[in-house]
């Protein structure tokens, strides 16, 4: 007999960790402390293995694992002894397994299911004993059905029941799902029939029956893969199943790449993806809130914080000299608008939001996922449009189960992170006053209001009044879904409300629905998929942005008369409250259907189609009452501007896909096409002015003077497209697309443009010599891409001579004047892109990283070239040799820190660096563009002068003469044109995030850092009048503007300076706009199962979520990443419940 005990060790790490350089200081001391506290913490979580007492529970996982290494993890980690003789051994066979915190029992039920040996436990021992012969598989169940008949239950590794868990019959493709209890009944079953037993958030198993003389016994076919089920004995049921919850590795993660799926361990390209249960953790109503600093290589920069405020969006950098880097959206199959509704023809109309993000009509809670698709080999399907990345929404669809009832409702606030300190008005009032001497003008009512007029004594701290209150904001999301695993179901709707900051009453609502309806024919080979969504808001702001007014207006403004009317006084300062009684309406509706049918008559043989329609529209008013003007102007009237737009997208793809299981390997073909047609309409833009009252601003028969226009623009685009795919041995996989565009926007002879990739990837961890000294690696992977993409993303008709009409008359008709300077000539830009990278997998999944670099290299550019006004034109459509190259790295690593029965612990982190540069500009001396760009450096750069201390004359601040002629000039040094140097990139040198998950038992925290390495501009740039203007100011800008003058402050003044103008457009005006933001936090407790059902539902759930909480900045300002004078982005808190029924 063999008697094997072994006790568990415990090992530590010791780091070195390297001195901080001394010459670091600011804020960010304290944080890169924190930061290596976190690194060190984080590493021994990562690398130690602990072990404080015994448990009854076993973690283990490898392949083709010798039953005596199984049982000596047994004795590590539960302290039971297992006592058996080697015969017992000799006819049991390797294992391959995955679990984790399973029960011992549980354990050795799946280990010994298919061995022919059998255990006891008694106390601490485990015997095991060689089996009786029987029939393969696990013992029959007890008591037994009639043949044909199997009855079961599902429910998880903890022994809750799981309902909705989907069991199908893989001869017949019929099934059921489980009850509320778990339970099933199916029949028809024959010997040999196999299930698959699948549910959201568990591994599938595959189970097949085997009839015996004494009923059906069950194997797991899956084992190999997985071990997601085991089998017992019970008398009240004929089987039990046991899921496991789905630990994500490169094998079971699923790539959507638009055209077509594939398992992230085969996948050629670079995708990054975020799920529902990410999004639905933060209070966002946007949804590409809820991306950043989640996601590698993108950039997603909010620029205010307005209802349906605009994104800035990069992957990857900026490619083109336009500056233009929206992506291509694509929602549910269907391309999505990337510019507001009402900026794809005629004239936008813009409230304090600015321009409107079409997406802020895209319910977040409607969205299950979202893939962001980054390299050549990824974006190379969508050809001419991928150049800029692609980002893919996939919307909520029905599942197979019970039909079931969700309600969520949440509701909170939100407000200004936090205000800037200003000057009190004892101390405006004298640094004006200083600023008048220095300037040698006398003080009167027309030059200073604010020392003449005003109350001396009076205070208002306008930041607070104007933008410091509390937004209020109400969600409620309601769903039912269902059906079986032919036909199923999803209908939600989603209601939005939310106020803003502001003073005075300004609202956004937004309610939506979404219906989805999946179809599956008895013999699987006919599918059909319908879903719609619709949305509609009502955006009612102010016409401006009042955070500029609110920091730049003087403390002692009076904004009313004694007798109670609005107080005016000329042209320095408007009255805020007066222009919080304008509004800016815009009235929103959102339709995106699709219809996608596919047909399976052979198998690996596929046809499908996809048609899509899509319509947005946008109803908008801006309303400017005479009420909220001076009265005094005669000149001054109400005034109305209304506009509509819309646009109608048409899309059809057909494609045809095979796939083939050839020797060892396996080929995939694809080939489709596209063709879509985007009608944009806008058909009025109308100005009106001098009603007869505020009452009747809508009514266009009540104003003097009213002028129309309309403008209309048509877009189409036909394409098709290629992928061949093969794998061999499922580790090496090559991988090639082919695509050709053709654009309305090109002339006739340049009207196609072809493109495609070349990715390739290599799973080395399979190879034999990687299979025994290295059983730390848990997946290795090599891939590489090199792909080309384009751009068309330029104005419609640029080709053609066209002609807008004007209102000069000539005997009774206007006139027609040349709208542009055709060019027929100008081709499709592209975009070559190169990506290395590493996937690595390490202790059996709990570590993951991957380093990847690119370089992406965009020529022909296309720009609006400028040529000279004495042409009649500023510009016209061409393209340019130029090239512009976005290089860079990027890093993600995800681990499992904590992994045990009630508690676990979860990390990500992501960083990314982009290096933007503008590689080569062939006679660019010839250009207009040469006293623009700089070949070498970036294509935003900041280009400054540069501070040279005070004149000791004059007392002013002064720039160095750096090209030494005698003047100050605007001009670039390097060009030899003037005496502003580059002075850096005007991108981030860096950015990511952090973030951290927690449950204990029913308790989840999620918590979420972002961080962005960048520069900025002091708040004094945002005007271009020193402080001792009538303008409030800045403690810090002030404080750090006396720093830089002499030091009897002659360089306080009360009007424009030349020197203080260079002085604002100097490097001493460059400020660090650095942060890490606490972006998210997630708390909520889930109702335990039991408890829920006994209040007759399925769950339950309470919820408190943060966002925006609070941010670590050496920046002065409102916000680092909004910067200047827009309102920043909320601070929100909300807490909200969960249920379903």
């Amino acid at each position: 007999m063999q008697f094997m005990q072994k006790t568990a060790n415990w090992s530590g790490t010791l780091m070195c960790i390297s001195q901080r350089p001394k010459d670091r200081t600011g804020p960010y001391l304290n944080l890169f402390r924190a930061m290596k506290l976190t690194v060190i913490l984080l590493t021994v979580a990562f690398l130690n293995v602990q072990a404080t007492g015994f448990s009854q529970n076993v973690t283990l996982s490898g392949k083709d694992l010798p039953l005596k290494k199984v049982f000596n993890a047994i004795e590590e980690q539960t302290g039971f002894t297992v006592f058996y003789s080697q015969e017992v051994l000799t006819s049991a066979r390797p294992v391959s397994l995955s679990v984790r915190n399973m029960s011992l029992t549980s354990f050795l039920d799946v280990v010994l299911a298919d061995m022919p040996v059998s255990y006891t436990i008694e106390g601490k021992t485990i015997y095991l004993a060689k089996k009786k012969a029987s029939a393969p598989g696990i013992p029959s169940l007890a008591p037994l059905p009639p043949p044909g008949v199997i009855r079961g239950k599902v429910r998880s590794a903890s022994g809750e029941s799981l309902a909705g868990a989907s069991i199908k019959i893989k001869r017949t493709s019929t099934g059921t799902t489980t009850s509320h209890k778990g339970t099933f009944n199916l029949d028809d079953i024959v010997d040999g029939d196999v299930l698959q037993v699948s549910m959201v958030g568990y591994t599938t198993a595959e189970i097949q029956l085997r009839s015996t003389e004494q009923g059906f016994v069950a194997t797991v076919l899956n084992r190999n893969a997985a071990i997601s089920v085991r089998m017992v004995r019970e008398e009240e049921f004929n089987v039990i199943i046991t899921l496991l919850p789905v630990i994500s590795n490169l094998t079971e993660v699923v790539v959507n790449k638009g055209y077509y799926t594939e398992i992230q361990r085969l996948s050629t390209g670079s995708v990054a993806s975020v799920d529902a249960r990410t999004i639905e953790k933060q209070p966002v109503t946007n949804v590409l809130q809820a991306l950043q600093g989640r996601v590698p290589g993108l950039s997603v920069v909010q620029n205010n914080g307005f209802p349906g405020a605009a994104f800035n969006v990069q992957v990857r950098g900026i490619n083109s000299l336009l500056r233009t880097s929206q992506p291509l959206y694509i929602v549910d199959g269907v391309p999505f608008l990337s510019e507001a509704i009402n900026a794809q023809t005629g004239t936008e109309i813009w409230g304090a939001n600015g321009s409107t993000s079409p997406l802020n009509s895209i319910s977040p809670a409607d969205i299950e996922r979202i893939e962001v698709l980054k390299d050549g080999d990824a974006t190379a399907i969508y050809g001419s449009r991928g150049a800029n990345g692609v980002i893919l929404i996939t919307t909520k669809k029905g599942r197979p189960g019970l039909t079931r009832f969700d309600l969520n409702v949440s509701t909170g606030l939100s407000h200004i992170p936090k205000t800037v300190p200003e000057l009190n008005t004892q101390e405006y009032l004298a640094l004006r006053k200083q600023g008048l001497k220095n300037s040698g003008m006398t003080p009167n009512a027309s030059n200073a209001p604010d020392l003449v007029l005003w109350d001396q004594q009076a205070y208002t701290d306008f930041q607070k009044l104007l933008i410091g209150n509390t937004a209020n904001n109400t969600d409620v999301n309601a769903s039912v879904s269902g059906g079986d695993l032919r036909t199923n179901f999803l209908l939600s709707g989603t209601y939005h409300y939310e106020t803003t900051v502001y003073y005075l009453d300004k609202s956004y609502k937004r309610g939506s629905a979404n219906l989805s309806i999946n179809h599956t024919t008895a013999d699987q080979k006919l599918g059909i998929s319908v879903s719609a969504m619709y949305a509609a808001d009502n955006n009612r702001l102010s016409v401006e942005d009042l955070t500029a007014r609110a920091f730049q207006i003087s403390p002692n403004f009076p904004l009313y008369n004694p007798d109670g009317s609005l107080y005016w006084n000329g042209f320095l300062t408007q009255n805020p409250i007066a222009v919080m009684m304008r509004t800016n309406r815009n009235k929103s509706s959102n339709l995106n259907t699709n219809v996608n049918i596919r047909y399976r008559p052979l198998a690996g043989l596929e046809f499908k189609v996809l048609g899509g329609f899509g319509r947005a529209d946008m109803d908008q008013a801006q309303l400017i009452p005479r009420a909220s003007q001076d009265q005094s102007v005669a000149t001054n009237t109400s005034r109305a501007t209304f506009a509509y737009s819309y646009t109608n997208n048409y899309i059809v793809e057909p494609q045809v896909s095979y796939v083939r299981q050839i020797g060892q390997g396996r080929l995939s073909a694809l080939v489709g096409g596209s063709w879509q047609y985007r009608k944009s309409r806008q058909p009025y833009y109308t100005l009106a002015s001098d009603f007869i009252s505020d009452e009747f601003l809508e009514n266009l028969g009540s104003a003097a003077t009213v002028t129309t226009r309309s403008s209309s623009v048509d877009y189409k685009f036909a394409s098709i497209l290629g992928r061949l795919n093969y794998t061999y041995k499922d580790r090496y996989v090559l991988n090639g697309i082919f695509r050709r565009d053709g654009s309305s926007r090109f002339g006739p002879s340049n009207r196609f443009g072809n493109f495609g990739s070349v990715g390739a990837a290599w799973i080395f961890s399979d190879e034999p010599f990687m299979a025994i000294p290295h059983k730390w690696l848990t997946t290795g992977k090599l891939r590489a891409s090199y792909g080309i993409t384009g751009s068309d993303n330029i104005g419609n008709y640029g080709y053609l001579d066209t002609y807008s009409s004007t209102t000069y008359n000539y005997n009774g008709y206007n006139g027609l004047v040349p709208s542009r300077i055709a060019n027929s000539n100008y081709r499709w830009e592209q975009t070559k892109k190169l990506e290395l990278a590493l996937e690595l997998e390490f202790l059996n999944g709990r570590v993951k990283f991957t380093p990847s670099y690119y370089n992406n290299n965009t020529g022909n550019q296309l720009i609006s070239y400028t040529i000279s006004s004495q042409a009649g034109f500023s510009s016209y459509q061409a393209n340019l040799p130029a090239k512009v190259q976005n290089s860079g790295l990027e890093f993600s690593l995800s681990t499992i820190n904590v992994l045990k029965k009630n508690f676990t612990w979860t990390s990500n982190f992501n960083v990314s660096l982009n290096r933007n540069k503008l590689k080569s500009f062939p006679n660019i001396e010839k250009s207009s563009y040469y006293t623009s760009y700089i070949v070498g450096n970036p294509i935003s750069g900041i280009y400054v002068y540069k501070y040279d201390g005070y004149d000791t004359t004059t007392g002013l601040p002064r720039v160095a003469d750096l090209d030494k002629n005698g003047t100050i000039s605007f001009g670039l040094l390097d060009r030899g044109r003037g005496d502003r140097y580059y002075y850096g990139a005007n991108f981030p040198k860096y950015f990511g995030g952090f973030n951290n998950s927690f449950t204990y038992k029913h308790f989840s925290l999620d918590i979420m850092f972002q961080f962005v390495k960048q520069k900025g501009r002091d708040l004094l740039t945002t005007g271009s009048y020193p402080p001792g203007y009538i303008y409030n100011v800045s403690k810090a800008s002030l404080e750090n503007y006396l720093a830089d003058g002499a030091p009897d402050q002659r360089h306080i003044l009360g009007g424009y300076n030349a020197a203080v103008g260079n002085y604002l457009s100097s490097d001493a005006m460059i400020v660090d706009a650095s942060f890490v933001r606490l972006k998210n936090v997630s708390f909520a407790y889930d109702l335990p199962v039991r408890v829920a059902a006994r209040l007759k539902m399925n769950a339950a759930k309470f919820y408190i979520q943060g966002q925006n909480l609070f941010t670590i900045t050496s920046y002065e300002g409102f916000d680092p990443e909004s910067q200047g004078l827009s309102l920043p982005p909320l601070r929100t808190i909300t807490a909200g419940l969960k249920f379903s029924f």
